[in-house]
């Protein structure tokens, strides 16, 4: 699973896209380091997301987010 993209939505809280879902996004809430799936605002053209697709897409966006924060704290 690819994160496409992801876009911070203001009070911890963010809004991620991925490649398996293209069409529903998820939202993420910030509880002490890490984010967790709040919903999905899931579409019909996509599959049903499963709670190992949730699984997946906490990590997937854990370890984006995570990376992206070391960088920008290096330079």
């Amino acid at each position: 699973m690819k994160l496409i993209r992801w876009s911070y939505a203001g009070r911890g809280r963010v809004r991620a896209y991925f490649d398996e879902f293209p069409h529903s996004i998820v939202h993420l809430s910030k509880i002490r380091k890490k984010y967790f799936v709040r919903f999905v605002d899931w579409n019909k053209l996509d599959p049903v997301v499963s709670r190992d697709d949730l699984y997946a897409i906490e990590k997937t966006v854990n370890e984006a987010l995570s990376n992206d924060f070391k960088i920008k704290n290096q330079e």
